[in-house]
């Protein structure tokens, strides 16, 4: 039997959770909250993140750390990218040798822009051979629901993706293999700068076609940016890029489509933000973005104008003014250069 420790009880987690338990494996979760572990097991559900999905009783939640990671041979990282410093800090010292390591984080940490492989080569030095990053579309409440699902998973060794690979894959949740570590992180962070875009464009009632759009230019930037960090450009036709993206612009489950819905209502990014337990990363992917972008020379438009939306205030409907009054271009130029 394999033991699966899942880092992080918030609904993707407990997807995931019940995921791993229903392939046989011996699964624990650590929660940050305190009280979640007593809840679920009264509850037999995680009421707080993913009301309406029973969790077996075998499935441990704790708050312990040491208990969670207790012989563990996959660990899985299921907390927002602005927290997995400090939790694989803390989990460090309790990770048995020889597990293998997989982050589902999809952001980029804000002061330092460092991606989550950045961040595990820093706070699991001697774990980090054995990382592997997954992305693609898939939504917790579809997870739970055993609707089938498709995702990317990548590590520098292919190899090492492979091996986790055989521990989650199912008919159910069918993982492909990736060596891409790069463009699978990065496609996973930046789609969702470009899905509070098009939340904001349908709040604005701009139309399917402008939704389509935004979509199709905000993939064009995220190759581009891409790219120029050392990604493979195919990665964005895959999983991790044109799926993920889709999902997180269309899905009216996606919290960063409804923060780009709630900013056309009116109300200002950080009241919005303020307002949620769960949270948006395309909010702080934006500002990182912003930065990245600048730093590699790239020019990003569409995520350029969430990030003055997010962070200075700026009107979102002067915003869709200034995109679409740019100046003409030619379709392919610059897709893969850094300017258009």
């Amino acid at each position: 039997m394999t033991d699966v420790s899942v880092l992080g009880a918030g609904a993707f987690g407990t997807a995931l959770a019940l995921h791993s338990s229903s392939l046989g494996h011996r699964t624990r979760v650590w929660a940050y909250d305190e009280g979640l572990p007593e809840e679920v097991a009264s509850k037999g559900e995680n009421a707080t993140y993913l009301p309406g999905f029973p969790v077996p009783p075998e499935v441990l939640f704790t708050n312990d750390m040491a208990t969670a990671l207790q012989d563990a041979d996959l660990v899985l990282l299921v907390v927002p990218s602005g927290f997995m410093r400090s939790v694989t800090k803390q989990a460090a010292p309790h990770l048995p040798r020889g597990a293998l390591i997989t982050s589902t984080a999809k952001g980029i940490e804000e002061n330092s822009l460092a991606l989550m492989s950045d961040v595990l080569a820093e706070t699991l030095p001697d774990h980090v051979g054995r990382a592997t990053y997954l992305s693609g579309p898939s939504f917790a409440k579809d997870l739970a629901s055993r609707l089938p699902a498709d995702v990317s998973l990548a590590a520098a060794d292919i190899e090492t993706a492979r091996q986790v690979q055989t521990i989650l894959h199912s008919p159910l949740l069918r993982v492909y293999a990736s060596d891409d570590v790069i463009g699978v992180q990065l496609g996973g962070a930046l789609k969702n700068v470009i899905a509070v875009a098009c939340g904001a464009a349908a709040g604005l009632g701009l139309g399917a076609s402008a939704l389509a759009s935004l979509m199709t230019r905000g993939l064009a930037e995220v190759a581009r940016l891409g790219v120029a960090l050392g990604a493979n450009p195919l990665t964005f036709l895959g999983l991790a890029g044109v799926g993920d993206l889709t999902l997180t612009c269309n899905g009216e489950l996606s919290r960063n489509r409804q923060l780009g819905q709630q900013l056309a209502s009116g109300k200002s990014a950080r009241e919005v933000v303020a307002s949620q337990k769960a949270v948006a990363e395309g909010y702080r992917t934006a500002a990182a973005v912003h930065a990245l972008a600048e730093r590699a020379g790239v020019e990003m438009p569409v995520s350029e104008a969430v990030y003055r939306v997010c962070h200075e205030d700026a009107a979102l409907a002067e915003e869709a003014t200034r995109l679409m009054t740019r100046e003409r271009k030619d379709e392919l130029a610059g897709i893969f250069h850094a300017r258009e």
